[in-house]
């Protein structure tokens, strides 16, 4: 019985000199490559004596799967026999006496194949790039979402960031063989490979992780930063006006946040959310609706949300603001609406504005440098005649939950 050994290739195609001496100093060692898987790239090694054999890897000409016979017989006929494809960039050739002559003797010659696959593999560096660009174009689009998940953010960026590193690596090795090739420099096939070995390990256990369930975990471990009570409960200063400050109808009452029937975070109730990390040591979510206690009315009669955050500088409060401004003032069902801002004048604040949404629908913002309030409200009151009063929360500090 064969004796048999399979490992992953972690070694990036950029670094063909550094996957033969890899291979080569495995048939040293008595393990000498039968196969490479095409999709999943394992090496496949079986058991024999130790020998001096050299391997040589070749770009594929065009985009079939397997060298024609004329190249085989070709290569035969100087010592290299044919073993296998490696991906779909190589084939590799192996020759059993160490003293058979270098596959070739002319660098322009040999540059020719590696254009095609620097062509080719750039694709993937420019994917790359966009994925980046795409997760970095977060914070612009919907920057509360680091603040909601700021652990799951660092590490998703983190991991796309090493990958898009390592695929831009790879893109600009591969140019810069073919460069060299093109200026008569022959090339190398002795290469250190330990430390390319690492960082590849590295790169894949941090995607391979993003993609299981490591990443719910993250998620779960940021949703247990915030904590959730009833208003009622809490007798520490909040940054909120009551709702019975607005005016409400003495038919209206204002039930306590019940944990077991609120459902979901987007439910209708009366409950203060309060969030720390190091994005926004202190943030608080602010829900009060009341209801009407007449059945044959509409069940909700008036409701105000108000987000209330010490950022960690006056640009993400600044950005964060205008991300919940626009996300409180959507409509569903409803798009292309834009809601006006009118501006406020108010002494001491970086920005101050009012808008009306559709229905009696209004919002407030005010930021003075990192600290920012937002505030929806839906009710027959009018926000501006209130100002003062949410400007008045500026003036007092908070203690997260």
């Amino acid at each position: 019985m064969k004796h048999r050994l399979y490992l992953p290739t972690f070694l990036p195609v950029s670094f063909p000199d550094a996957m033969e001496t890899f291979l080569e100093d495995m048939a040293k060692k008595g393990w000498f490559l039968k196969k490479v898987g095409y999709f999943l790239s394992f090496c496949q090694f079986e058991k024999g004596t130790p020998a001096p054999v050299r391997y040589r890897l070749e770009p594929i000409p065009d985009t079939v799967r397997t060298p024609s016979q004329e190249m085989v017989q070709f290569y035969e006929d100087f010592g290299w026999k044919y073993l296998t494809p490696f991906s779909h960039f190589f084939f590799i050739f192996v020759a059993e006496n160490p003293d058979t002559p270098e596959i070739h003797c002319d660098p322009l010659v040999q540059a020719k194949g590696y254009k095609r696959m620097c062509r080719n593999f750039s694709v993937f560096g420019l994917a790359a790039l966009v994925l980046l660009v795409i997760f970095l174009g977060i914070p612009l689009y919907h920057p509360s979402f680091l603040l909601e998940r700021p652990r799951f953010s660092a590490f998703a960026l983190v991991t796309l960031l090493a990958f898009a590193v390592l695929i831009l690596w790879s893109v600009l090795r591969l140019w810069k063989i073919y460069r060299n090739l093109s200026q008569g420099n022959p090339l190398s096939h002795h290469k250190g490979y330990l430390n390319i070995l690492s960082l590849q390990t590295i790169v894949l256990a941090l995607f391979v992780l993003f993609l299981l369930p490591f990443s719910d975990k993250l998620v779960e471990w940021d949703e247990n930063d915030q904590i959730t009570q009833s208003l009622t409960t809490v007798e520490e200063p909040l940054p909120y006006v009551p709702l019975a400050e607005m005016g409400i109808s003495p038919d209206w009452v204002q039930t306590p946040y019940d944990p077991i029937t609120m459902g979901n975070e987007n439910s209708d109730s009366n409950y203060i959310r309060s969030r720390t990390n190091f994005l926004a040591p202190i943030t608080f979510h602010i829900s009060q609706t009341a209801y009407h206690t007449d059945p044959n009315l509409p069940a909700v009669a008036t409701s105000m949300t108000s987000y209330y955050g010490e950022m960690s500088n006056s640009f993400l409060a600044k950005i964060v603001g205008m991300d919940l401004a626009n996300l409180y003032a959507s409509t569903p069902g409803i798009s292309g609406y834009k809601m006006e801002k009118k501006p406020l004048s108010l002494s001491g604040f970086s920005q101050a504005y009012y808008g009306d949404l559709l229905g009696n629908a209004q919002i407030l913002l005010l930021r003075q440098e990192n600290r920012v309030l937002i505030v929806h409200y839906a009710g027959d009151a009018s926000l501006k005649d209130h100002v003062e009063d949410f400007a008045k929360l500026f003036t007092q500090s908070y203690t997260p939950l």
